[in-house]
């Protein structure tokens, strides 16, 4: 009756836990993350008969793919069994998995420790926040191997139970499906068990591991991956050779993961915790307990938390992943916890009445009612801790489930809209261009090859970084160039807003800060026609013309305007190692009668500003980080006047009457260190006097890279580009070289028009 009762509440366990996960990856009707079109474009790739597991037609544009097919090939069963919505599909596949954690540590607690720390820890499990993290942002195959991987030491714990063939079989294929659906939570899975084999034969007295103990953990795992060994002979090349970039062969790659995946060795010192409690708890109240179990939990905590400093071994991934492996072990410390809490305060409370001699009125039911309330108080108090995510149902909130699938979520239906007008308007092989999220769903779903703008610390092989770069690029501006030390984006005559802006390279981050705006719309001049004064912005002239011009060391924007009277030219230039880059403004009247008075030049930048002697210096005291202008030529106070407006400063050029003119100035960005600048009355003067005689310097030998929008277009054969920005959506709007084909309240679709 008891045994039968407790697979019953187990049951009741499973069920809820696959249908509050099932509920969060369907509340908003498509399921949350952009990693699912990844899964999407491997299910398509798969299932087109043309490819194999090493290639995918859509992700990235096409190429080479590494991503695991374990998962894949499954979810492909699945959805040709059902006929559900691929999207439903995958959400049910995941789900599944993620319940059945549920069960796999349920079943290696009760082995070890016992059945109500079991239920404790499936209570807790059903609510892990880690596992609810990687349903929200799409990581499916993870939570496969993270319910593969307790499986699997569940069977190894449980050797006796089994005859040797099925438990070979079972284990094998186990292993072998963990390699399969992720390799590299195949090879943490591999560390744990051979650093837990080691030291349990190291110390065999304690753990009483024997050979034939040792043979029948080594032997299925030989066998688990022999049984995949054709699959992995071929993709663990592609991982660590010459198409990978872990080993940080990609420079921005590397600089990215660094700057924004490190692991804290804060956390990494408090994983000791967990690990000594397992440790404790089994010499003073699991005395019966075998040492092996425990020091497979402690070596599955110590394992991940090493990896994820794993970049001083020069591998650069996603370190925060290594901490999904850390959950189940930290649970199922925080179970023994909670079951041991209880017992502890009873023999305190047997101290207390033995020393004062004094009979507990406490019966034995109401004790054991006492020490079950406790327990239920203790778990219910635990789930409202940061390591899990119940659904509080607060607007905003990123800490619980319901706010954590709203922060992940990406699809919605005028976007799916888009992404099924592509799939049925446009030609199987046309190329797009989309933002990195709603691209890797436009692969998937859309089954079309895509170059999305995802940041390269999210990306594995050197082939994804330059289809990247371009759709990056294609949707912020239409001509980039830049130097190492300083960038220049022109969004081209058809943007509305900043059209120029320059920004600085750091060698600490792989995005460029900006720092130096100019708006094209509010550049005016004053002029005089036959004697008459005119006035004239340049967003009033008809036509405009933008190239590049490079020479062997420079290159320029070059942006020129026409009319019956006069043409303008704008010109940015940068040279190879310089960080300053020269600003100019050539004016040229196309009649006699034509004479310039006055340019005003507005421009955008952040901090307080300053005038020196030939210098106009903009300090932002937030970043430690000054901009200084530079006339070389000693024309402010003289020719050029410095001018502060509420929202912009201004630069205003005396033209004093002349029918040509060319006005020009240096811009670049510094550091500055805060204690000199306090502690030192000339700091700035003498900063400011040191740059203007040493700012075109050479500091490295970086090469100019150019980035042409159209000439990108026609490199990549780009057919469709999907906008989801409201200020991109104008900018290509405006712009000839595309065609609106399709618009909703969340997504335009431009066709490329092909001259």
């Amino acid at each position: 009756m008891v045994k039968q009762r407790n697979n019953f509440l187990l049951l009741a366990i499973l069920a809820f836990a696959f249908a509050y996960r099932f509920f969060l990856l369907t509340m908003n009707t498509f399921p949350p993350g952009a990693d699912i079109g990844l899964h999407e474009s491997i299910i398509k790739s798969i299932t087109s008969g043309k490819s194999d597991f090493f290639w995918n037609n859509y992700h990235m544009g096409g190429g080479l793919s590494v991503t695991n097919p374990g998962y894949h090939i499954f979810t492909a069963f699945v959805i040709n069994l059902t006929g559900l919505p691929d999207y439903l599909a995958q959400a049910l596949v995941a789900s599944f998995f993620s319940a059945f954690v549920v069960v796999a540590a349920f079943l290696m607690v009760r082995r070890v420790w016992g059945e109500l720390e079991a239920f404790v820890v499936a209570v807790l499990a059903t609510f892990s926040a880690s596992d609810i993290a990687i349903l929200c942002w799409g990581g499916y195959p993870n939570i496969v191997t993270l319910m593969l991987i307790p499986l699997a030491f569940y069977l190894f714990l449980n050797r006796s139970k089994f005859s040797f063939n099925p438990y070979l079989a079972a284990t094998a294929i186990v292993v072998g499906a963990i390699f399969l659906t992720h390799l590299f939570s195949g090879f943490v899975f591999l560390a744990i068990t051979a650093l837990t084999l080691m030291v349990g034969a190291l110390f065999s007295k304690r753990t009483e591991l024997t050979r034939k103990n040792l043979l029948y953990w080594i032997i299925p795992i030989a066998c688990g991956v022999l049984l995949v060994s054709p699959y992995l002979t071929q993709i663990i090349p592609f991982y660590f050779g010459s198409e990978s970039a872990i080993g940080g062969s990609v420079a921005s790659m590397r600089q990215a993961v660094l700057e924004t995946r490190l692991i804290s060795l804060g956390i990494v010192a408090a994983c000791v915790v967990p690990a000594l409690l397992f440790a404790v708890f089994t010499k003073y109240k699991y005395k019966g307990v075998s040492w092996f179990p425990v020091i497979l939990c402690v070596t599955w905590i110590v394992v991940p938390a090493a990896a994820t400093q794993s970049y001083l071994l020069g591998l650069y991934l996603d370190y925060e992943r290594f901490l999904y492996f850390l959950a189940l072990p930290i649970i199922i410390c925080l179970g023994l916890v909670i079951v041991s809490l209880p017992h502890a305060f009873e023999r305190q409370e047997r101290r207390l009445n033995l020393k004062e001699k004094v009979k507990s009125p406490l019966n034995r039911i109401s004790k054991r009612t006492a020490t079950a309330s406790l327990i239920i108080f203790l778990t219910a108090f635990t789930l409202f801790t940061p390591l899990f995510s119940v659904p509080h149902f607060t607007i905003g909130s990123q800490l619980d489930s319901i706010g954590q699938v709203n922060f992940f979520q990406i699809m919605d239906k005028p976007k799916y809209e888009a992404i099924q007008w592509i799939k049925a308007n446009t030609p199987s092989g046309s190329i797009c261009v989309a933002d990195a999220e709603f691209g890797w769903w436009l692969s998937g779903f859309g089954e079309r090859p895509t170059l999305s703008a995802v940041d390269p610390q999210y990306l594995i092989l050197e082939r994804e970084f330059e289809p990247a770069k371009v759709a990056t690029n294609l949707l912020k501006a239409n001509y980039i160039i830049d130097n190492g030390l300083l960038e220049v984006k022109q969004k081209g005559v058809f943007a509305s807003g900043n059209t120029h802006e320059i920004s600085s390279i750091s060698n600490t981050s792989y995005v460029a800060s900006p720092f130096f705006w100019i708006n094209d719309s509010q550049i005016s001049l004053n002029y005089r026609n036959k004697g008459g004064i005119a006035h004239l912005t340049l967003a009033q002239f008809p036509n405009s013309d933008t190239h590049v011009v490079s020479n062997y060391d420079n290159a320029a924007f070059m942006v020129e305007r026409i009319n019956q009277q006069l043409s303008v030219t704008e010109e940015i230039s940068i040279y190879e190692g310089v960080s300053y880059a020269k600003v100019s403004v050539i004016l040229q009247a196309n009649s006699s009668d034509v004479v310039f008075d006055w340019l005003h030049l507005p421009f955008t930048i952040r901090g307080v500003s300053a005038t020196y002697p030939n210098s106009v210096v903009i300090i932002d005291s937030m970043l430690n980080e000054f901009t200084q202008l530079i006339f070389p030529q000693g024309q402010l106070g003289n020719t050029v006047s410095f001018q502060q407006n509420q929202d912009f400063y201004e630069l205003v050029f005396n033209l004093e009457g002349q029918s040509n003119a060319e006005v020009s100035f240096f811009v670049g960005r510094k550091q500055f260190d805060p204690n000199y600048a306090i502690s030192q009355a000339d700091y700035w003067s003498n900063t400011v006097e040191n740059n203007t005689h040493t700012y075109f310097e050479r500091l490295s030998d970086v090469p100019l890279n150019y980035f042409d929008y159209k000439a990108a277009l026609r490199k990549w054969n780009i057919a469709y580009i999907l906008v989801r920005d409201p200020d991109s959506i104008q900018r290509f709007t405006t712009d000839p070289t595309f065609t609106l084909a399709f618009k909703n309240s969340e997504v335009a679709i431009f066709k490329v028009v092909k001259n």
